[in-house]
């Protein structure tokens, strides 16, 4: 059979020829990635999808899908093992408890996050494993130490983020006192890092808890008019008649606070709407009024600048540490504003939301500041203003320690990586040398060589001013002009500048893979815990780890649209040792 399909960049016609293996990988990658069980293969109608596919595959038993399952997790993960080896950097952590449905069973998940060689910000699951309770500080702490030490890792951390649990801090003070503590940098100053998205869920839920009548009436609202199709239908009409988007009717989730801000938006967009429709309907008595809609706004005016911080930290294909200090002294400051509002409601939301804050945030976090600092856009000018906002009495303070803090901290970088960014200069110094002296250098390139010798000498001689360090050099450049709300590629920003900055370039590479938060967007709004499906409960310990993790690895393969998970059957005969499933980046 001919088979035609692309390969490097050219349409190409080939030998097609059916290969049982090929199959078999192709079926696993399928139920990995999209979580299907195993015994689908056991399923009457995929058995008949497959034979009217290809009749020649050899359907396979739930156990040998299972055994291609964990021997795919096996070489994706001795490939992981194999980049983060290489990799020059540190790298840094975070990691969450989770529990099956039932609750009886609970694992730790272990993620990584680096920035590779060619400057592509980097999220890899490394480990997904029973802990056994109680789950106290040590048991955490051994359990983490012991995953690091399996990947080889335990000498190159730098930073882990965690959420705010009391058993978290308890294992921070166990990994700084213990196992950790000759490995960081900093004497493990700069390595807990408290999860920015919990923080904001926890401030946000105590300070909606003191609301009721402000939203209840939107509320019951929406619950109404979702209770019957004749309703919906009316409901229709009314917002063709005032020329409203035709969007339904929604109300919140308890356990998501974003549920309620996405009811109070959808219900402001909709009020033209829903006062047309009480004149259409006389059963409808809960209206809101002009007072409640005012209050409505006032709500969602102090609740955007939560969500959107939370979206902006829960990405994962840029760097948000950088983000993280702005975003969090604004949001100080709003909260401070709170307490003044002309609205009771909005005061005591803000009363209580600061007393949340002040438990676990302090605007002089020196990781965050110095974060903010490594980018060009805000260096110290961005950190000093915050400072004078929050602190103006003892903003000098602040700015002394964190100027301390990244000194130190450059300097241990530039004793750990001097060394050898010198032994390449000399390397490629004696291999010019060489060059020069092969080449038969003529009288006038001599006479040449002797004046610049003595251009340099005078130069140096003239010189009054000390060198800068890399860290005194970049402070000391204008600010790049790209706005703090524009979309700016800081990476690419410093890949650019590791000729002129090595060491400094090193420093922010390690700094920037910090994540801001331990959760994916979609799990960052709620208060549940995370749980494990029903599906995946069933299958034993082994089985679990190697369906996440390979899920995860196996998803960043896939290419942008979605449409190819695996290299397409024409492109290989044979399933070899080195053969990949897709060559896209995440």
């Amino acid at each position: 059979m001919l088979q035609t399909g692309p390969a490097a960049g050219e349409n190409k016609v080939a030998v097609w020829s059916f290969d049982q293996a090929i199959c078999r990988r192709n079926l696993a990658i399928m139920v990995i990635v999209h979580e299907y069980p195993f015994n689908i293969v056991t399923h009457y109608y995929f058995k008949v999808f497959l034979k009217s596919l290809q009749p020649q595959f050899k359907l396979i038993s739930r156990n040998t899908l299972r055994s291609d399952c964990i021997s795919l997790y096996e070489k994706e993960r001795k490939s992981l093992y194999e980049e983060l080896d290489k990799l020059e950097c540190r790298v840094s952590f975070s990691s969450d408890l989770w529990t099956n449905h039932l609750g009886d069973r609970g694992f730790m998940a272990l993620t990584a996050h680096y920035i590779d060689d060619t400057w592509r910000i980097r999220k890899r699951i490394l480990n997904f494993t029973p802990l056994p309770s109680p789950h106290t500080g040590k048991n955490i702490a051994d359990a983490l130490y012991s995953m690091l030490v399996m990947w080889n890792l335990d000498k190159r951390v730098f930073s882990i983020v965690l959420d705010n649990a009391s058993s978290n801090d308890a294992c921070i003070r166990e990994l700084l006192n213990g196992q950790l503590k000759e490995e960081l940098p900093a004497d493990g100053s700069v390595f807990h890092q408290r999860c920015g998205c919990h923080i904001l869920n926890l401030v946000v839920q105590d300070g909606l808890s003191v609301l009721h009548d402000e939203i209840i009436k939107v509320r019951e609202t929406m619950k109404f008019l979702r209770h019957s199709q004749a309703r919906m239908e009316r409901f229709q009409l009314a917002a063709s008649q005032v020329k409203v988007p035709n969007k339904k009717p929604a109300w919140d989730v308890p356990t998501r606070w974003n549920s309620t801000y996405l009811m109070l938006e959808l219900a402001l967009q909709l009020r033209p709407a829903i006062e047309r429709y009480a004149t259409l309907d006389k059963q409808y008595k809960l209206k809101p009024h002009d007072k409640d809609w005012e209050a409505v706004q006032a709500l969602m005016d102090c609740l955007k600048i939560f969500y959107t911080a939370t979206l902006k930290f829960s990405g994962t294909k840029y760097p948000t540490l950088n983000l993280y200090f702005p975003e969090f002294c604004e949001i100080y400051v709003s909260i401070r504003n709170m307490e003044s509002s002309p609205y009771s409601f909005i005061v005591l939301m803000g009363t209580k939301m600061f007393a949340k804050w002040e438990r676990y945030w302090t605007c002089g976090n020196t990781l965050l500041a110095i974060a903010c600092v490594l980018d060009p856009r805000c260096k110290l000018t961005v950190v000093e203003y915050y400072f004078k906002l929050i602190y103006p009495t003892n903003y000098e303070w602040y700015m002394s320690n964190l100027n301390a803090c990244i000194n130190a901290l450059f300097k241990e970088y530039l004793e750990a990586y001097s060394t050898s960014l010198q032994s390449q200069a000399d390397s490629s110094s004696r291999t010019q040398s060489h060059r020069n002296q092969t080449s038969g250098a003529s009288s006038s390139d001599t006479i040449s060589n002797i004046r610049a010798g003595l251009k340099s000498f005078m130069a140096e001689k003239q010189t009054t001013e000390p060198v800068k360090s890399e860290l005194e050099e970049y402070l000391s450049e204008p600010l790049d002009k790209t706005p703090l709300e524009a979309e700016f590629d800081i990476l690419a920003w410093w890949r650019l500048k590791v000729p002129k900055f090595p060491v400094l370039s090193r420093l922010t590479r390690d700094i920037l893979a910090v994540p801001a938060s331990t959760v994916a967007s979609e799990s960052t709004f709620s208060t549940s815990g995370r749980t494990l499906s029903p599906v995946r409960n069933s299958l034993n310990d082994e089985s679990i780890e190697a369906l996440i993790c390979t899920q995860d690895w196996l998803r960043v393969k896939v290419t942008e649209n979605g449409e190819q998970v695996g290299a397409p059957l024409w492109a290989s005969a044979k399933v070899t040792s080195d053969d990949k499933i897709c060559d896209s980046q995440a």
